[in-house]
């Protein structure tokens, strides 16, 4: 038997993240992980200038050591149509890295860490008791029979597919949007030497960034789920590319050399469940055309750390106000990779002109280019900027209509576009001004609940467990 303050699942990016936080508080912290190979997995690997203000102010070495490219912004461009925009970040930089040398580096930054372990090739096989008061896992370790772990806090950070969610019993959403294929190119073929691109010109979008000095990731979005051949018998797909990198993406993907993952909307029905929390890709995943998903975890993990710091001697009250804490700014990322991905993937006519009418934003308006990286980045997570800025796009879209052949059919479904935002804006102001109002009903119950009588010492905010 083991007691541990905190039992993380996973020793990726977010359970990296989330032990650091809560090391940091002076936890006993036990990270458990499988061990599968993160060199044959297409997972994140470029981190917005917010995540990597996390990942510092957490105590981690600077990623540049492990070789990570700086990214300056992002490029948006449409072959095509003869359009760029360039969206650079105003806070600093973002970092682009292997995804397998990244899990590396952040493991290697726990290494040494006062109260934190590290059980590599181990993975939770049973929930065997969650409550308020904590919870007993079975953890079977390489070599080593099943052994008995309590934890105060159970923290589930194994990804989208989290085995440790559906220990817990906590259902999903989910919807299957399309298919990735990663391919390594030359660096040097991507127009905008430091920054991530974005093609958008041809029958699906295209994500690529340098990883290496000599490297570039080039991520394209397949619409069905045939895989590598799709490319070949669907040129199309390749159509927004520059004739040079168009061909390298081609015969890397036909060498075999390619990793694939599936696009999808992920959400967990809560996550929180008394004494445990969802964090990363585990608490809700989207389309990874905005790149969004390593700072949302870095977000969650400090979250985390001000959810417990709040309450040090209620693990289950600082679980529902991380909970709400994260509710709004995981709303707005989720209902941005949507929309991103609906505008730059559908090829109807309202879509055409919605595409066009973004970059005729960012050319004529000052803060159209600022403000839309940082939603990109997660720097701004407020739902009603989103609503905000998506119908001024859609508004420069119907300007691209009435200088070109006026349909007033496109114009109707250009701009009822706009409706499900605002309804996702109405809803979720609702929700929050539920949630601010349960925050407050939680801050209450835990001061009574942990009220010290007359004679009694103010109660000690030490961890109750010690390795």
């Amino acid at each position: 038997m083991a007691d541990f303050d905190a039992l993380v699942a996973g020793a990726g990016p977010a359970g990296c993240a989330a032990a650091a936080a809560l090391g940091e508080l002076g936890l006993q912290v036990l990270v458990v992980d499988a061990g599968m190979d993160a060199s044959k997995q297409l997972a994140g690997e470029l981190i917005h200038p917010p995540g990597v203000q996390d990942l510092t102010a957490l105590g981690f070495a600077p990623l540049t050591d492990a070789g990570a490219q700086p990214v300056r912004g992002f490029a948006v461009i449409d072959e095509r149509a003869w359009n760029t925009s360039l969206l650079p970040y105003g806070d600093g930089q973002g970092m682009a890295l292997e995804h397998a040398r990244l899990r590396r580096a952040l493991s290697e930054g726990l290494e040494g860490r006062s109260g934190i372990c590290h059980w590599p090739r181990a993975r939770i096989v049973e929930i065997c008791r969650s409550g308020l008061h904590g919870i007993e896992a079975a953890v079977r370790r390489e070599g080593v029979g099943p052994q008995i772990v309590r934890a105060r806090l159970l923290v589930a950070a194994d990804g989208r597919a989290s085995h440790a969610r559906g220990l817990l019993g906590i259902g999903e959403a989910r919807e299957r949007l399309s298919s990735m294929v990663g391919v390594l190119v030359d660096a040097a073929l991507l127009p905008h030497a430091g920054f991530g691109h974005l093609f958008v010109g041809g029958a699906a979008p295209v994500l690529g960034y340098a990883i290496t000095a000599g490297l570039a990731r080039i991520m394209v979005d397949l619409p069905t789920a045939k895989g590598v051949s799709e490319l070949a018998a669907s040129p199309e797909l390749l159509a927004g590319l520059p004739r040079d990198l168009r061909q390298a993406v081609l015969e890397a993907a036909l060498s075999g050399r390619v990793l694939t993952a599936a696009n999808e909307t992920r959400l967990p029905q809560s996550v929180a469940a008394q004494s445990a929390v969802l964090v990363g890709d585990a608490a809700g995943c989207c389309h990874p055309l905005s790149a969004s998903g390593l700072s949302s975890c870095t977000r969650d993990a400090r979250a985390l750390q001000d959810a417990i710091r709040r309450y040090p001697n209620d693990f289950p009250i600082a679980a529902k106000w991380y909970a709400a804490q994260r509710r709004a700014p995981q709303r707005t990322r989720i209902a941005l990779a949507s929309a991103l991905y609906r505008t730059f993937s559908q090829q109807t006519a309202e879509m055409t002109a919605l595409r066009a009418g973004l970059f005729r934003y960012w050319g004529r308006t000052r803060t159209g280019p600022s403000v839309s990286i940082a939603l990109l980045s997660t720097r701004e997570s407020r739902m009603w900027i989103m609503a905000r800025e998506y119908a001024r796009a859609v508004g420069f879209g119907l300007s691209v209509l009435r200088s070109s052949a006026w349909n007033v059919g496109t114009a109707i479904r250009l701009a009822g576009t706009v409706l499900p935002h605002l309804g996702k804006l109405l809803s979720g102001a609702l929700e929050d001004l539920r949630s601010a109002s349960g925050r407050g009903l939680m801050r209450l119950r835990s001061r009574r609940a942990h009220r010290p009588a007359v004679a009694e010492p103010e109660p000690s905010r030490a961890p109750l467990s010690r390795l």
